[in-house]
């Protein structure tokens, strides 16, 4: 019995102890699910919160991208690489510091634009002033282009007239070119007529060439008395250096420098029949001092070309010079253009330089063109050229030009056939030299 009790009482207790067992266990699982279904209501609270959260922030990105890239159709899930090739920023690592930058350029830009405004504005001001310059310019021109117009109406009638003189001047040297070309045929015939008479007479001349030289022969220049060539004689030889004395001196018109050949005598002084020259005496003699009645002379040196003269100078001799004379000025006529230093330029001035030189000598110079009967000698320049017929289109300068040279060599040709028609001696140059004993 004390069994069954027993172990009713241990069943007992044991019922006991699970249920409080149970009991506890059932308040215990019943506060866990209060507290789990708190925390799950907390969850669930916190899950809609950040549900909530999340759609914000979805709604902020997707403004924020539609901001930044200006499409609307960008999304929150649209990558960020999509966002940056749509902003053509792919090599972009912060959009603030991009953002800076093209800030700081904007400002920059601002600043070039703000500049560019005032140079344009200065631009414009400059242009205003131009336009005014311009206006001011085209005004001036305006004027002058009327000054100018009527310059070239004065102009325009000043070549009409002198268009109509050209006119006049061509139909001119149009008449003196027929008139020289009529020349020139009434020429041409006349020569043609000399031609045939000098042919027909060639004969007949040949046989008068030995009277012909004749007739030269007594054009040379000498007298018919030799002796009245002599123009002094020797008074005396001091035998000093080379000096003596003569019998002619300013009365005679003797001036210093003049030259004189010294011969034995009178009948001394002669020509050279085969030239025509007077033949050298045996001294030669410059003159140094002038007197009254009497000179003193030098002798000169001879020049190499010439044989050495060993015969001395005495007292007696006689002294003589073809164009000198102590009684008589002879007449000379100088004519032509010289060329005196032989440099192949005959001109004018050496023609007054041989003036000067017969003027010095005593003689008189004739002046003109013409022959004279009271001339003893003629003095000629050098030969014109005969001047070659001209063009059909010759001009007024060559027309002119060509008349002044056929004038000189006609009035050379016509001045020398009538000195030899007269018998005046014809000189030129080296001649007269030689007869003044200064081209010995």
């Amino acid at each position: 019995m004390n069994q069954r009790t027993t172990g009713l009482v241990v069943g007992l207790v044991i019922f006991v102890i699970l249920t409080v067992g149970l009991l506890a266990s059932t308040i215990y699982f019943n506060i866990e699910m209060n507290d789990a279904k708190v925390k799950a209501k907390e969850s669930s609270d916190t899950a809609k919160a950040a549900q909530a959260k999340e759609g914000k922030i979805k709604t902020a990105y997707s403004s924020l991208t539609s901001f930044v890239t200006g499409d609307p159709s960008q999304s929150a899930d649209s990558p960020v690489e999509d966002i940056k090739k749509s902003l053509g920023a792919e090599g972009v690592t912060s959009l603030k510091i991009e953002l800076e930058t093209l800030r700081s350029r904007t400002e920059q830009l601002s600043q070039d634009n703000a500049n560019l405004k005032k140079q344009m504005a200065a631009s414009q001001s400059d242009a205003t002033a131009s336009r005014d310059e311009a206006k001011k310019a085209t005004e001036g021109a305006q004027a002058a282009s009327k000054r100018v117009e009527g310059d070239i109406a004065t102009y325009r009638t000043s070549s009409q007239k002198y268009g109509d003189e050209v006119k006049d001047t061509v139909a001119t040297v149009k008449k003196y070119q027929d008139d020289m070309d009529q020349r020139h045929r009434n020429e041409m015939a006349d020569l043609q007529g000399q031609i045939d008479n000098v042919s027909s007479s060639r004969a007949e001349l040949s046989g008068k060439v030995e009277v012909l030289q004749k007739t030269v022969d007594q054009y040379r220049v000498k007298p018919e008395n030799a002796a009245s060539l002599a123009d002094g004689r020797v008074i005396d030889v001091t035998g000093q250096n080379g000096e003596i004395f003569i019998s002619i001196g300013s009365k005679q018109r003797v001036q210093p420098g003049m030259t004189f050949d010294v011969y034995d005598s009178p009948s001394a002084i002669q020509y050279n029949p085969s030239t025509g020259d007077l033949i050298p005496g045996k001294a030669r003699v410059q003159v140094l001092k002038v007197e009254e009645n009497t000179s003193t002379a030098r002798v000169i040196p001879e020049n190499t070309r010439y044989a050495p003269r060993p015969r001395p100078i005495v007292k007696d001799d006689v002294i003589a010079n073809v164009i000198f004379s102590p009684d008589y000025r002879y007449k000379f006529l100088v004519h032509g253009k010289f060329d005196i230093d032989n440099d192949g330029n005959a001109t004018a001035a050496e023609a007054e330089f041989v003036r000067g030189r017969i003027k010095s000598w005593g003689g008189d110079v004739v002046e003109g063109d013409t022959l004279r009967g009271d001339l003893d000698f003629i003095v000629m320049g050098v030969q014109p050229l005969k001047p070659l017929d001209l063009s059909s289109d010759a001009d007024e300068g060559q027309y002119t030009s060509h008349f002044d040279q056929k004038k000189a060599f006609e009035t050379y040709q016509t001045l020398f056939n009538e000195a030899q028609t007269a018998r005046v001696p014809v000189l030129n140059w080296n001649r007269m030299q030689v007869l003044t004993n200064e081209g010995r």
